[in-house]
């Protein structure tokens, strides 16, 4: 495709100055219709009112970068009525429409020899280094890619195109991994004795026993743990107040495990432990009652309070 030549110095000449910007793009984009179409210069007038408007055409014509018909150029042809030629077109450097149609058939000659080159074993001319279809590489692929066989379709049965770089004999997809059980010779199918021997040093998981208590092990974690934290220490019926609850919750909750000393230790980390009544305050014992009977206890104390003339 040919290009439509712009000077360097195009955009300080006297022309382009006096023309302003936009008539100046109409030239240019013009120019690229008259190359790709190879008018040798030559602008239909429907062209330029397509592209442009007649202010713009009437500068271009007026500092002479386009002539219309009956125009003086000595060296520019004569246009046709309603058209327009751009000045000095073949003089610019811009190629004929005869050059571009020779050029164009130079190539397609070249080719066809080329072509014909493959076919009959031999090789005519000088292919391009870029050629795709030189002799020296009719498939346009490069040489290691060709020296690679293509890969058998046996070994790629059910894959779809084998990959780039996939040789023969290999897939290019691998399934997962299994693990296979170990035979004696009985055929009966063996566990590795590693895995077997820790599954069976793992105690089995249960319920919490109604009687459980925590070791001392355990209440010493979660008294260091509560000082730590900045918590008060808890006394010997707060350790059982603790476990009473914690037992029952798990209980209710249904849960199983194969130890309960750290959860226990939780549950006291986390305990708050009993403020002392203010002088002449009512502690209301709540151990062993559940939410429900707690409510109705403190209601109840409430009601008796208030029965016997006392204030809420």
């Amino acid at each position: 495709m040919p290009f439509f030549v712009v000077d360097d110095g195009a955009d300080t000449h006297p022309k382009m100055m006096r023309a302003k910007n936009a008539a100046v793009g109409l030239w240019t984009r013009v120019g690229s219709y008259v190359a790709r179409q190879l008018t040798d210069g030559h602008v239909p007038g429907e062209i330029a009112k397509m592209y442009g408007s007649a202010p713009q055409i009437k500068k271009l014509v007026a500092v002479r970068l386009w002539h219309e018909h009956g125009h003086t150029c000595p060296r520019c042809p004569e246009v046709r009525p309603g058209d327009y030629y751009m000045h000095d077109y073949r003089e610019s450097g811009n190629p004929s429409r005869a050059e571009v149609q020779a050029r164009r058939k130079r190539a397609a000659d070249k080719k066809r020899q080329q072509r014909a080159g493959q076919n009959g074993g031999g090789s005519t001319g000088n292919p391009s280094l870029f050629d795709d279809d030189s002799p020296e590489n009719p498939e346009g692929f490069d040489d290691e890619t060709r020296s690679n066989p293509e890969p058998n379709s046996d070994d790629t049965a059910g894959q779809g195109d084998a990959s780039p770089g996939d040789s023969p004999g290999t897939s290019r997809a691998r399934g997962p991994l299994h693990s296979t059980p170990l035979q004696n010779k009985g055929g009966e199918e063996r566990e590795d004795s590693a895995g077997s021997s820790a599954r069976a040093a793992q105690p089995p998981l249960s319920q919490i026993a109604p009687d459980w208590e925590p070791s001392h092990d355990d209440v010493h974690a979660a008294q260091t743990a509560r000082s730590d934290a900045g918590r008060a220490r808890l006394t010997a019926d707060q350790i059982d107040a603790v476990t009473t609850k914690f037992v029952r919750r798990m209980l209710d909750d249904g849960r199983v495990a194969a130890a309960w000393g750290g959860r226990w230790r939780q549950w006291a980390e986390s305990e708050r432990a009993e403020q002392q009544p203010a002088a002449g305050g009512v502690v209301v014992p709540f151990e062993g009652m559940s939410k429900s009977q707690q409510q109705r206890a403190g209601l109840d104390r409430l009601r008796e309070r208030m029965h016997n003339g006392g204030s809420a």
